[in-house]
């Protein structure tokens, strides 16, 4: 049993890390079929169908914490830093500006 890290995250957050990581993967980086990306797919999929500006900008500033597992927090990573690289275009502003710092390697 891997450890878990909680991560707290919007939902603009969630879903800039599925785009990054489901939607312009294209297979490239493995491992993004696990429980912690179908629940952040699920929490997605709650997004208010109405066209009222207020809603809609209150679902996307909600926050939420996820538990991920080291593994699925590490994949995160790569598709944020790798899959831009791969298509050289810049790194999305999440890994500024939401994703937690990750703890160097020792």
């Amino acid at each position: 049993m891997s450890a878990k890290a909680k991560i707290e995250l919007s939902m603009y957050g969630i879903a800039e890390v599925l785009k990054w990581c489901i939607d312009r993967n294209n297979g490239r980086v493995p491992g993004v079929d696990t429980e912690g990306f179908k629940k952040m797919q699920a929490l997605l999929a709650e997004k208010p169908q109405s066209g009222d500006y207020f809603t809609l900008d209150q679902f996307w500033k909600k926050k939420m914490t996820l538990e991920l597992t080291e593994e699925e927090v590490a994949t995160i990573d790569r598709c944020l830093y790798d899959i831009p690289n791969f298509d050289n275009v810049p790194l999305p502003q999440i890994r500024h500006r939401f994703w937690p710092k990750q703890p160097a390697a020792h």
